[in-house]
Order: structure tokens, then C-alpha cells, then sequence
């Protein structure tokens, strides 16, 4: 056997098992904690996978920082700024694990998270997407709530989770709160869906397996100003890409609708429609409302959203 033989054998022997992608542009704010969130795992099987987005701030000296004393970090930068969704699949391509876990710069593994979630796909092979608790937390690191699939642990069926996130929202959860096998990945990240290229890249998981649910939090989703999605509610995207995404799936053979989902979806949707409402041309708005939304209701929204935040503002006081 060749020296490159050899060196060769032994890389793939000790290739992590889980790829830890973190993509990242102008993450500097974040990235230190990001990194500290996955090297305080108890898991030890991982790489972490950065790759940067052309960033213009001091990302690539933090990150060069850990390279100098860490060998689980690879990182790569792009030569142009591709776009948050290109970057994601760029992120996967570089991966070497079986198993994928995203983590957003701005977010962080909560401890044991890796253990957990990686357990589940070595127990599960029938499962091909596992989701996990997630704690909100804002700008400050400061925790205002909680959200999960289920408050039950277990193993669902891919096709009833689709049925009851297409008509109801992205109850799964951001990228940083799923797991999957790299081999499950036929597709990628849709660039065409900036909003929702999660939610969709979940779905075509979900048509080849279960999914498996661990109720109790795995990690931490921030919350600020500069997120994505204040920019998506500004240009449109987020009305277009769940039109988009419904038109798509609704058609689907396997799905397990009921009048009342998709009565409810069609609530969310004109409440989508009215906080986009500044932001959108009023034919698309009334094309949007008259074909998924109700009418009525819309016009009725501003007491309707006054109401919700007095509840709010009294549930705080006790």
C-alpha cells in the first residue's frame, strides 16, 4: 500500500459523523458563541463546517483564531457573495459527515444536542428528519419563550407532519433546530424560496421518512432586527414563497387534509397578508386574500391584533 493510500484509508476511518455547518456572512457579532456552542458537546464524532459568505467584518480573524488550535474546524470562504440559500448548499457540499446539523451563526446548541439528536437517526433508519425544542432568545442572549413540534416525544409520519406544517406553519423549526442524513438530501436549499427554503427542503425529507421529535429544547433561535425575514416581509417574499410552497404540496396525493385546516390556513394566510400589507401592490394583495385569504376578516385584523396584544399585556401582569 502507497503512502496516498494510506493517508487516504485514514481519513475516511476518521471522518466525523456529524457535520456541524455553520454559514455565516458578516457573523462576527455571533460566530465566537456559535463555535463555543458546538465544542461544549459531549458528542465528540463532529467537524464544523464554516463556510463565509464574503463577509466585511471580522468573521474570518475570529474564525482564524480557532483554526490555529482546533482541528474540528474547517473553514472556506466563498470568491462572491452568493446568497444566504446558495450558501447553505454550499455548506453541504463541503460536508463530510453522515449526518447534518445546521447552526445559524446567530444561534447556539444548547448542551447534549448533538447526542440527542444523532441518537435518534442511529435508532430510527425509517427516520429521516429530526427536530428539536427550541428556546427563543433575543439580541442579549436573554430567553422570552419556547417553541417545539410537540410537546411529546416520539416518532411521527412524514406525511401528516407535511399536511399539518403546509396548513398551519413551520412547526418543525428553523435550520438550526433539524438533523438529517446527507444521503437523504436529494435536493437542495431552493434559492428560488427565500423564506421558506426551509420549510420546503423539510418536506422533501419528510416524503422519504418520519420524523422524530425531541420535545424538550435542543438549541437557541435568535431573534433581531437584522434577520432575513424582516427583509422578506419588506419585498414581498414571504406571501409569494407560501403561495408558492402551497401551490406545490397541496396537490399532493399523500396529504391528510380536514375543513378545519384548511380553514386555518386560510387565516394565516390573511394575517400573513396584513402584516405584509405596506409591502405589497394592492392587486397582488387582493389576488393573495381572494384566493387564500378571507376578505372580511382582513379589514377586521387591526382589532383583531389589538385584542392579542392587550391578552398578552394582561397574562404579564399576573
Amino acid at each position: 500500500m502507497t503512502t496516498s493510500q494510506q493517508n487516504e484509508e485514514t481519513r475516511v476511518v476518521h471522518l466525523p459523523k456529524v457535520s456541524v455547518c455553520i454559514p455565516t456572512y458578516n457573523g462576527a457579532r455571533y460566530i465566537e458563541a456559535a463555535i463555543e456552542s458546538v465544542l461544549a458537546q459531549d458528542y465528540c464524532s463532529f467537524e464544523i463546517v464554516i463556510v463565509d459568505n464574503c463577509s466585511t467584518d471580522a468573521t474570518k480573524t475570529i474564525v482564524f483564531g480557532y483554526l490555529s488550535r482546533n482541528d474540528k474546524i474547517r473553514f472556506f470562504e466563498n470568491a462572491e457573495n452568493i446568497g444566504l440559500t446558495a450558501n447553505f448548499n454550499r455548506c453541504l457540499d463541503y460536508a463530510q459527515g453522515q449526518y447534518i446539523k445546521y447552526l445559524c451563526v446567530d444561534d447556539v446548541l444548547l448542551p447534549g444536542c448533538l447526542q440527542q439528536m444523532a441518537s435518534e437517526l442511529d435508532v430510527h433508519p425509517d427516520v429521516s428528519l429530526v427536530c428539536g425544542g427550541r428556546l427563543s432568545i433575543d439580541d442579549t442572549g436573554r430567553s422570552f419563550g419556547q417553541r417545539r413540534y410537540s410537546e411529546r416525544p416520539g416518532v411521527f409520519p412524514g406525511h401528516s407532519v407535511i399536511t399539518r406544517c403546509l396548513y398551519g406553519g413551520n412547526f418543525i423549526g428553523e435550520p438550526t433546530a433539524v438533523m438529517f442524513r446527507k444521503s437523504d438530501a436529494h435536493s437542495r436549499f431552493r434559492t428560488t424560496l427565500p423564506q421558506l427554503m426551509d420549510m420546503d427542503m423539510w418536506f422533501h425529507l419528510l416524503e422519504q421518512g418520519a420524523l422524530s421529535n425531541i420535545g424538550a429544547p435542543v438549541c437557541a433561535v435568535r431573534f433581531h432586527n437584522m434577520q432575513m425575514t424582516h427583509k422578506n416581509i419588506e419585498s414581498g417574499k414571504l406571501i409569494e414563497d407560501n403561495i408558492s410552497l402551497f401551490n406545490e404540496f397541496s396537490k399532493k396525493p399523500y396529504l391528510l387534509t380536514t375543513p378545519w385546516l384548511k380553514i386555518r390556513h386560510r387565516l394565516m394566510m390573511t394575517y400573513r397578508v396584513w402584516i405584509s400589507r405596506q409591502f405589497l401592490e394592492p392587486t397582488s394583495r387582493q389576488n393573495a386574500l381572494g384566493e387564500y385569504g378571507i376578505v372580511p376578516l382582513y379589514y377586521l385584523m387591526p382589532i383583531v391584533s389589538g385584542l392579542v396584544r392587550l391578552t398578552r399585556k394582561i397574562q404579564s401582569m399576573y
